[in-house]
């Protein structure tokens, strides 16, 4: 008998805390793939402004109302963003019609060689869709931080840059949710396609 009130306290205290909670708190389980990290406590992302590949200027609060897939990487990067940008634009190539509404990110973690003109004929070779965004490094390093991203300059005339490989996965409130590291097409299709679900049970 005391195990059994026990479990009832423990049932009526779940379901008290939980009417406490507001409800952009309560979050609806992604689902678990290899290569994806879920975060267990959605973090928000604050606004910042670069300039994008057309050289106008842009804020993240314009892509609010969507999911968001950002990558931070560099033009003369010879291995990483190559292959992250080929999987990304298989996304909207999929077939998927919601998948065209999701934005795709590229942040420069090099702005002293990815001049909005750079970037712009960078990404016309992996996809039309892509936001190219460029800035001075300390704008770029504050937004990286924001991300828990991080990048280094070498040295020399011929430079290389190393970064966070993954894909970070934001919500259509501005919040980051999820981790791509390499995973499969279907896998962060599965994830994209579970959050643009999730807002349409919330509006």
């Amino acid at each position: 008998m005391k195990k059994a009130n026990n479990t009832v306290f423990a049932t009526l205290f779940a379901m008290a805390v939980l009417q406490l909670m507001p409800l952009d708190t309560v979050w609806a389980a992604l689902p678990s793939h290899d290569r994806v990290r879920i975060l267990q406590s959605a973090r928000a992302i604050s606004d910042a402004e670069l300039i994008d590949q057309n050289g106008e200027p842009f804020a993240l609060s314009q892509l609010q109302g969507q999911v968001v897939l950002v990558f931070f990487g560099f033009t003369n990067c010879p291995d990483v963003c190559p292959i992250a940008l080929q999987s990304l634009r298989q996304l909207p190539e999929s077939g998927e019609p919601k998948l065209k509404d999701v934005a795709y990110v590229m942040i420069s973690v090099d702005g002293e060689r990815d001049t909005p003109e750079v970037l712009k004929s960078y990404l016309a070779k992996y996809s039309p869709r892509f936001i190219g965004l460029t800035g001075e490094k300390t704008k770029v390093k504050a937004i990286a931080a924001e991300f828990k991203a991080a990048f280094f300059k070498g040295s020399g005339e011929n430079y290389s840059v190393s970064h966070s490989p993954q894909v970070f996965v934001v919500d259509p409130a501005g919040r980051l949710r999820a981790e791509f590291y390499s995973a499969s097409v279907e896998a962060m299709t599965d994830v994209t396609l579970a959050l643009l679900e999730e807002a349409e049970t919330r509006d």
